[in-house]
């Protein structure tokens, strides 16, 4: 299979078409196992395989992802339990947290918390109070990058979240102070944004143990971070995690498209409604009420970019710059990589010398400039 079909397949694989999937040979079973292993697929696959909902899958394959599902367990386990200690760090200092994306999502409305695999844990404070959080869960044990607090508030007021923290389990924290922020090419735009919104209407489940965001400030949030901010780069997890938290938790779909189009993420939620009513549930768009209708040429393009590889991404959004003439590049090294490995002026040079090599070398692989290009013609539908 080309990428592509590879691709097809994995997107059909995690929802209502994947007994379309004709037969597989061996090796392709293995190409399709390790792209859902890179995009962290296995555990909801293994789920979903010992309900029947797959059919026929490779008998490697399939011992593979039931280890990968035990695995997980135990570390959605050790997650929780450290962010459990973060909140509660937080709490006796005085600074209220939501758990975001994956952690609220896995023990929410996930059929098993271990069915939905995550590389970090996120939270979110107020901004004002995001450089204490930080201090705070340093002096709770968790080690990351020592900044003053001027360096700290700095960070809360430019950038999404601060520099990571890791726990003794080695499980990565990252305090956010926004919601989201910062567009990912240069001269787009980004949706409103409004944190302290976000916090009030959290409430506490106790199944997780934490504060969680309400379903539509969620629904929002997984719109806005697999679109606008990551331009569909972040895997079919992004359907997935739609697809259960609207199944699990009623949504007032008029006051969520009203306050869509009032925050203009309208486009966006229409685009990523239309791929889940594709791969996940075929009456989505009907069931949501959605007012746009999204080309099916432009859901053959972007729903591609769904299963993008780590190798494909670093190249990307450079790609995708150029392609819009607004290449906007940092000479100096971006706060949150100065943070954690800071370089001098002549290795950052050699780095940015290597970086032009790489796009370059990216330029002339036919899946990377598909893919750049296509994200620039996303990014311009966005827009429109």
């Amino acid at each position: 299979m080309d990428d592509a079909r590879f691709g097809r397949a994995l997107l059909a694989l995690c929802g209502h078409r994947a007994r379309e999937l004709q037969a597989l040979s061996p090796g392709e079973w293995r190409e399709l196992g390790h792209l859902a292993d890179m995009l962290l697929l296995e555990p909801i696959l293994h789920w979903r395989d010992t309900r029947g909902e797959l059919g026929r899958v490779a008998e490697d394959l399939r011992g593979k992802w039931a280890e990968a599902y035990r695995e997980n367990a135990i570390r959605v386990l050790a997650q929780r339990r450290a962010l459990l200690k973060a909140v509660t760090a937080l709490g006796e200092a005085g600074i209220g947290a939501v758990a975001l994306k994956g952690s609220a999502l896995a023990w929410t409305v996930y059929p098993a918390p271990a069915a939905r695999a995550m590389r970090d844990i996120d939270l979110l404070v107020d901004e004002t109070a995001a450089p204490e959080a930080y201090l705070t869960l340093q002096d709770a044990g968790w080690a990351g990058p020592q900044q003053s607090p001027d360096m700290l508030a700095d960070f809360s007021a430019e950038h999404t979240h601060l520099p990571p923290l890791l726990s003794a389990e080695k499980i990565v924290c990252e305090v956010h102070s926004h919601v989201w922020l910062r567009p990912p090419l240069p001269g787009a735009s980004m949706p409103l944004s409004d944190g302290r919104r976000m916090l009030s209407n959290a409430r506490y489940d106790e199944k997780l143990g934490a504060a969680v965001p309400s379903r539509e400030d969620m629904l929002a949030h997984l719109v806005v971070h697999a679109v606008n901010a990551h331009l569909l780069n972040v895997g079919p997890m992004a359907l997935i995690d739609v697809d259960l938290l609207c199944a699990k938790k009623p949504i007032d779909w008029p006051a969520f498209w009203d306050r869509a189009r009032e925050e203009r993420f309208d486009r966006p939620a229409a685009l990523l409604f239309a791929l889940v009513d594709r791969w996940r549930r075929p009456d989505f768009l009907e069931q949501s009420g959605c007012p746009h209708t999204v080309a099916s040429e432009l859901l053959d393009e972007t729903e591609l970019l769904l299963v993008q590889t780590p190798e494909q991404l670093k190249d990307v959004s450079a790609i995708a710059s150029l392609r819009r003439g607004r290449t906007g590049g940092r000479i100096v090294q971006h706060p949150l990589e100065r943070a954690e490995n800071p370089v001098r002026a002549g290795t950052r040079i050699r780095q940015l010398a290597g970086r032009a090599t790489s796009v370059a070398g990216s330029l002339l692989s036919g899946k990377s400039r598909r893919a750049g290009l296509a994200t620039a013609r996303l990014q311009r539908w966005i827009e429109t």
